[in-house]
């Protein structure tokens, strides 16, 4: 098992239903840019961890962490929205 890397995948929603936010007494509170809060999308992350390795005297050379890659496009806008504006960059996850 020194040699091998494990690689997971895992599901999350892009947004909560709910959302709980701490804010500063002059900050606002973000806009969510979602079309309902029932069919909110989900989005893909792939995570590569592998064994840490150690030198003789105990100092770590690598600590397993490879990555996480989200599974996301971000394109440009095409259309003016009440939300945005044209160009703005929408994230959206890529479709398997």
């Amino acid at each position: 098992m020194y040699d091998r890397v494990v690689i997971d995948e895992k599901w999350f929603y892009m947004s909560q239903e709910s959302e709980k936010y701490y804010l500063l007494p002059n900050e606002n509170e973000p806009y969510r840019t979602c079309k309902s809060k029932r069919f909110i999308s989900k989005v893909m992350f792939l995570a590569a961890v592998a064994r840490p390795l150690f030198d003789l005297s105990g100092n770590v050379l690598f600590d397993g962490k490879i990555g996480i890659f989200p599974f996301i496009v971000t394109n440009p806008a095409k259309k003016n929205n009440k939300n945005r504006a044209a160009g703005t960059l929408v994230t959206k996850p890529i479709l398997l």
